[in-house]
């Protein structure tokens, strides 16, 4: 598993992302804060990687992809982009929340870690997590939830700790980790089962965007 060549996306929010990791190091790395214009940019940029780490795509081993939360158009241009890429190589195609890979991103993962992407209308998609389980992924001590602002604000108040992610400021916090690493992404995504983590979309807000649902503990 360590020597697995990986291609890793998110285009979740506004940066466009992509890294090729080989055996936990990077090959290429790139973190363009775009705003829009994901599906412009990512296969050029995927291109430009590939050429800059001297490397082939038939030398991939696995795709791995963030699904969300964040915009309907962006999430999706990442995933169609590594399912494709994914088929034409016949290779496996994970995908793995953002929230969990921003807590990763985190220091001290000890504590309590609180992962807010910002939403629309004042909400954010928020879960807290706390240490590592036997697969490195951030054990999660709640479900991931579409919430209103003030009520992730009760939540981190609650258990201080951490803030990471795009919608920090939704609870008066400056996070430098507002944005997916790929690397982090592709070094999780080395040691997870294909079957185990689909490259589904987790959009996490009702289409008629009705107020967040409430906030349930993870089942044991």
């Amino acid at each position: 598993m360590t020597d697995l060549t990986l291609l890793s996306i998110d285009t979740c929010e506004g940066t466009c992302s992509a890294a090729i990791v080989r055996g936990g190091q990077v090959l290429s790395r790139r973190m363009e804060k775009i705003g829009r214009g994901h599906a412009e940019r990512l296969l050029p940029m995927i291109s430009e990687m590939m050429a800059e780490a001297d490397a082939q795509y038939d030398a991939l081993d696995r795709v791995v992809v963030c699904t969300g939360p964040g915009t309907f158009t962006g999430l999706r241009i990442g995933l169609s982009v590594a399912r494709g890429l994914a088929l034409v190589k016949d290779i496996p195609c994970l995908g793995l929340m953002s929230l969990p890979v921003l807590a990763a991103q985190a220091e001290e993962i000890d504590q309590a870690v609180h992962a807010i992407v910002m939403g629309r209308g004042g909400q954010g998609f928020y879960q807290r997590f706390r240490g590592r389980d036997d697969m490195g992924l951030p054990v999660a001590e709640t479900e991931a939830a579409c919430l209103d602002g003030e009520d992730i604000a009760a939540y981190v108040a609650a258990r201080p700790g951490i803030v990471v992610g795009s919608g920090a400021a939704l609870v008066g916090e400056a996070s430098e980790i507002d944005a997916v690493d790929p690397v982090v992404l592709a070094r999780l995504g080395a040691g997870l089962s294909p079957e185990m983590f689909l490259p589904e979309p987790a959009y996490l807000r009702e289409a008629d965007a009705k107020k967040g649902k409430a906030l349930l503990p993870v089942e044991s």
